[in-house]
């Protein structure tokens, strides 16, 4: 078994405590003075009614708040491929009631949804991992999107430049808001 597979799976006692330790960090209520969902989600300029994909939701940090911006018209899909995350995102909207949010497990990197289905695609927290790869990734979130479409990724990695995405996939950049890169599908 790889790092990956310890790691995202789901399917070791080792690997589910590490990630549950991970999603309890990820919903600390500390972690909000860094990292404030809404102005985060502002920078990948998301709009009501879109049809929007979030790339490993982990805890539903930036699910719950998202799902609020995208209102009764729009449509998240919040997607993990671990199912432990799947699991407490789920159970959080279904706490909440929310109707505009589906949540699902997915490989981002060989993703079961149809070609240009999402006018956004968030990547927070997401890149750089030593278990994505950057140009498969790239690939497959610039098939996802409708012409035009916008994929937003932010990090906390200093020093990252999203150069392997535009490397693998013909993306205009645009102008960092918030932190946030964002790179819109040319055709």
């Amino acid at each position: 078994m790889g790092i990956r597979d310890f790691l995202l799976s789901g399917e070791t006692e080792g690997g589910r405590r590490v990630y549950r330790k991970m999603l309890n960090w990820l919903d600390s209520p500390s972690r909000l003075k860094y990292d404030n969902p809404e102005v985060l989600l502002k920078g990948s300029g998301i709009q009501p009614g879109q049809t929007v994909l979030e790339i490993g939701c982990g805890s539903g940090f930036f699910s719950i708040p998202a799902s609020q911006v995208l209102g009764s018209e729009g449509k998240l899909y919040s997607t993990d491929i671990n199912p432990m995350a799947v699991e407490e995102t789920q159970r959080k909207v279904d706490e909440l009631n929310i109707k505009n949010v589906l949540v699902k497990k997915d490989d981002a990197m060989s993703s079961s949804f149809g070609e240009s289905m999402f006018d956004l695609i968030l990547l927070y927290g997401v890149v750089p991992a030593p278990v994505i790869s950057m140009k498969k990734l790239s690939k497959e979130t610039y098939r996802l999107l409708k012409p035009g479409g916008v994929l937003a990724i932010w990090t906390k990695v200093p020093l990252w430049t999203p150069r392997d995405a535009i490397r693998n996939a013909p993306f205009e950049e645009l102008d960092k808001l918030n932190g946030v890169f964002r790179l819109r599908k040319k055709y």
